[in-house]
């Protein structure tokens, strides 16, 4: 390959600098054939953390024979494991232990408000890295705005019943999918080492992960982070939205940009700009489109090809709706997303669909007076949408075919993975990653959310923004559903 001057920097940082680096690859900078090659630069044992399975897969095939391609998740399986003497993951691990130890009454108002909170308390590494004091916990679920399951509940008895279920969870010789690395941390199971430590995604880390990364050094080996930190999105799974700091800080790392985008025409670059300034064109890259058609805009726009994001589900749920009525074939990313859908259905326990719309009506007035009492903006912006997906498409009903079985038909037919080609829909959390000859952004008005409240909610909203554009490779057209 032609190296590009930020590539050739990066390639000679790596083959005669000294200390750790982090690579600020901006969207469709070329960074994994950036770092593939830096890769074959390197001597000794060396890793490549991915950010999930499916890339640390591909990348086996590319890396140098030195270099181990894995996910945090597969290299912490094998040493807990054989800690704990255990063979396999029990994801239902802490439902299993509310089930066992919860008065009836408990399970009823704490049982899934402990469980998120115990997971998110793993992320952050309470008892392994941070004091099991109630100030932390309640920092947690300000920070993730936790929804509690009853006007009944409280957050201080949610918070103590939390405590009490990790310290049973670290107790047991059994573990689920967040222990793999809480434990490995928490207990100080040895891991395997490395002269030389890439982590992709670098923005999305969490504490948990930064101390495994600290675990995995040799002495004077050196670490690469690479990431964009325009595109931190996933603060409310337990990401420091800070992470690139807190990396460069703890590891006294340099920066090193990528710059130039090899993706998106120059015209969709240029309108990425306004969110990421040093995000630049490549010479060669073409001109592009970048248009606003207003809801002046039919369904023969689009093909097979194309990607549609939009920043809430219930946009996506009305056009896939649409789309699927003039026989056109569509899906929505997300088969978790299509689950909860069902899962609220299941739990308004309606047995026609009257009952259920003014079951979902009712549930969406009190839980959003709820969350907006308490401060949690964005609890009731998530509580809006899901309920407003469910409402439009139980509104679009047929007369003849309006019950609870069809409605969750119609959810599973819109959720599909399906294996056909097709339009793909996607909320821009589910985009990234993705990439498209052209991409259509549904509602962009209501981008960013007014729930966004807190200073890290709002920088992550334009990160979303900033993500959305960058899908688009020659087109990016904005539309608005009909009002």
């Amino acid at each position: 390959m032609q190296p590009s001057t930020y590539q050739q920097a990066i390639f000679d940082f790596v083959a005669t600098g000294h200390g750790n680096a982090i690579i600020n690859a901006v969207a469709g900078s070329g960074k994994t054939t950036t770092v593939v090659e830096a890769l074959k630069l390197t001597q000794g044992d060396a890793v490549f953390l991915a950010f999930n399975k499916a890339i640390a897969e591909e990348l086996k095939a590319r890396v140098p024979s030195h270099v181990q391609a894995r996910t945090f998740h597969s290299l912490c399986y094998g040493p807990v494991t054989r800690a704990l003497g255990v063979r396999e993951v029990n994801t239902n691990k802490l439902r299993n232990l509310v089930e066992l130890t919860f008065e009836d009454e408990e399970r009823r108002l704490y049982g899934a408000f402990a469980c998120k909170l115990v997971g998110l308390a793993r992320q952050e590494g309470v008892h392994a890295l941070v004091p099991d004091t109630e100030g932390v916990w309640a920092d947690i679920v300000a920070k993730h705005n936790i929804e509690l399951d009853s006007d009944d509940a409280t957050i201080a008895r949610g918070i103590e019943l939390a405590r009490k279920l990790l310290e049973m969870s670290n107790g047991m010789l059994d573990m689920d999918f967040d222990d793999m690395l809480y434990f490995a941390v928490l207990k100080g199971i040895k891991l395997p080492t490395f002269d030389w430590v890439f982590v992709d995604e670098a923005q999305d880390t969490n504490a948990i992960q930064r101390a495994i990364l600290r675990k995995i050094l040799r002495p004077r080996a050196r670490l690469v982070a690479v990431g964009d930190p325009a595109q931190a999105i996933y603060g409310f799974r337990g990401a420091d939205g800070n992470s690139l700091q807190l990396i460069r800080e703890e590891f006294k790392a340099a920066e090193l940009p990528l710059s130039v985008s090899y993706r998106c025409a120059k015209s969709i670059v240029d309108h990425a700009r306004q969110y990421v300034p040093i995000i630049q064109a490549h010479e060669h890259a073409v001109d592009g489109v970048v248009r606003s058609m207003g809801e002046e805009w039919n369904h023969g726009i689009f093909s097979a090809d194309d990607l549609v994001v939009c920043r809430n589900t219930k946009p996506l749920v009305a056009l896939a709706y649409s789309l699927l009525r003039e026989r056109i074939p569509c899906h929505i990313m997300g088969r978790d997303i299509g689950e909860g859908l069902k899962a609220l259905v299941r739990r308004m326990k309606a047995r026609d669909i009257d009952a259920l719309q003014l079951r979902l009506e009712a549930y969406k007035t009190r839980e959003m007076e709820k969350a907006i009492a308490k401060g949690e903006e964005a609890l009731a912006a998530a509580i809006e949408d899901k309920v407003d997906s469910l409402l439009v498409v139980v509104g679009g009903l047929p007369e003849n075919a309006r019950t609870v079985a069809e409605l969750l038909r119609v959810l599973d037919e819109m959720f599909s993975d399906a294996g056909r080609r097709n339009l793909t829909l996607a909320t821009i959390h589910k985009s990234k990653g993705l990439e498209a000859d052209h991409v259509f952004w549904l509602n962009p008005s209501v981008c960013p959310s007014k729930w966004a409240k807190q200073p890290w909610q709002q920088e992550q909203e334009r990160n979303l923004m900033y993500v959305a554009i960058t899908r688009a490779k020659s087109k990016l057209t904005k539309i608005e559903l009909p009002r």
